[in-house]
């Protein structure tokens, strides 16, 4: 199923898009197409960075797909500062020229939002200007999605508060000039991407939630009652 159903062109560049058309069209008529030509050039040049294609999100319920488009910089076991536990931490970064949208990485609830790290102790670490979401899953799991304006600047909209759900893999933000991401997982959960992979956001799956069944949890044998057969029953 489709991740979006928006224009191939972002709608939060709308307003700038038409701007600069305003602009391009009023020198053209003014001063000619030679003179108007670089707002042409940088009107074409907008369209192509605000673009939104749209992402078909895998038929995967527990894994967790990419928030942006970009390139993995690191991944492992780390401190997550926002919800104060150990986890998998898997860290994207997005170039000058990637697409600019956020997606859900995994369906759940928003429990919180914050824009500074609650209770800070001394070892937490997270960059300046970040967001960061907390995500709960219908099977439990805790899923902190923190996204961190890109170097060059530039606004950042999400379009969820907590008490909503947000679907796997759904549009639900977009950074006008670019982004960075970090996602923290339950302990356990199976990277699936390596540092210097190209992810594509809301379809390239980076990590799977790991659930251990019934008769595969430790915690559970000797639990299990035996069925005899008839011969032993005799």
């Amino acid at each position: 199923m489709p991740t979006k159903q928006y224009a191939l062109i972002a709608r939060e560049s709308h307003p700038t898009l038409a701007f600069v058309g305003v602009c391009a069209i009023a020198v053209h008529v003014v001063f000619g197409g030679y003179f108007a030509s670089p707002l042409w050039l940088l009107l074409g040049c907008l369209f192509y960075l605000f673009r939104d294609p749209t992402q078909s999100p895998p038929s995967l319920p527990l894994a967790i797909v990419s928030p942006i488009y970009g390139t993995v910089t690191a991944h492992g076991n780390v401190h997550d500062p926002w919800l104060k536990r150990r986890a998998e931490a898997i860290v994207i970064r997005t170039g000058p020229f990637d697409v600019r949208s956020i997606y859900a990485p995994i369906e759940g609830k928003i429990i919180e939002q914050w824009s500074r790290i609650p209770n800070p102790q001394p070892d937490d670490d997270s960059p300046a200007h970040s967001c960061a979401y907390w995500i709960k899953t219908d099977e439990d799991d805790d899923v902190v999605l923190v996204i961190t304006r890109a170097s060059w600047g530039g606004p950042i909209s999400f379009g969820y508060n907590p008490g909503e759900r947000v679907g796997q893999g759904r549009r639900v933000g977009f950074a006008n000039f670019g982004c960075n991401a970090r996602v923290y997982l339950p302990v356990g959960s199976h990277i699936e991407v390596a540092d210097g992979d190209r992810v594509a956001a809301g379809s390239s799956v980076v990590a799977m939630l790991v659930h251990l069944t019934r008769m595969a949890n430790p915690s559970n044998r000797g639990t299990d009652t035996q069925m005899n057969t008839p011969e032993e029953s005799s």
